[in-house]
């Protein structure tokens, strides 16, 4: 296991989301999502990023698992899934909900990753104010699309808002989206035209990265 200058945020987000486990049980509250349909609009997003039906899938910040549910429900998942999360509890009841599925409690800067994935889906994972949000966005998302085959789909709070919450972080997508093609493929795809929330504007975006097979290029 090796160290890393982000542990102080990542046990703050350990204790953030053990502490609405406590409080709110198996539901969306739980994540920090304001109710299901909302979660769910979020997941629909991300798994139009491909063909995931039979796929095997990395659900990082997995929570309790509800992911597994909507891949299961919309697409009739037959493939193989696996949830990561830093909550232990919520890790000990995703597995006791879906004992046929992996789920394990990981801290992938500083334990890495032991296998590889076709697609990796990250959702709400970089929505809170951290000491280094950048910092630690970035390094996840290297980690994470060294090991993805096909795709890495994840989503951001959008810097375009006309309303900011001083507890979230919100980023400009035009940053990530020359981070990604700088650093990770130069195949990326950024959404920023989906509503969450009927009559108000998008206020976040997901972004696909394809592992093309080919090296990025920083900008001309």
């Amino acid at each position: 296991m090796k160290s890393h200058h982000f542990q102080e945020d990542i046990l703050f987000i350990k204790q953030h989301y053990s502490n609405l486990f406590q409080q709110h049980g198996d539901t969306p509250h739980a994540v920090q999502w304001a109710n299901r349909k909302t979660q769910e609009r979020r997941m629909e997003i991300l798994i139009q990023s491909g063909d995931l039906s039979s796929k095997k899938i990395l659900d990082f910040g997995c929570g309790t698992g509800h992911l597994l549910t909507f891949l299961q429900k919309e697409l009739e998942f037959v493939g193989e899934y696996i949830g990561y999360d830093v909550s232990e509890g919520m890790i000990k009841l995703a597995q006791n909900k879906f004992p046929k599925y992996k789920f394990e409690q990981r801290d992938v800067l500083s334990e890495g990753i032991p296998e590889d994935f076709d697609y990796i889906l990250i959702n709400g994972v970089f929505n809170n104010r951290l000491s280094d949000n950048w910092g630690i966005m970035t390094a996840l998302l290297k980690t994470l699309f060294s090991h993805t085959r096909c795709v890495l789909a994840f989503n951001a709070l959008s810097t375009y808002v006309d309303y900011f919450n001083d507890g979230l972080f919100y980023v400009n997508p035009d940053q990530v989206f020359h981070f990604c093609k700088e650093e990770l493929s130069p195949c990326v795809t950024l959404r920023h035209d989906y509503l969450i929330k009927p009559e108000t504007v998008p206020f976040e975006f997901t972004v696909y990265v394809y592992n093309a097979k080919i090296q990025p290029r920083k900008k001309m």
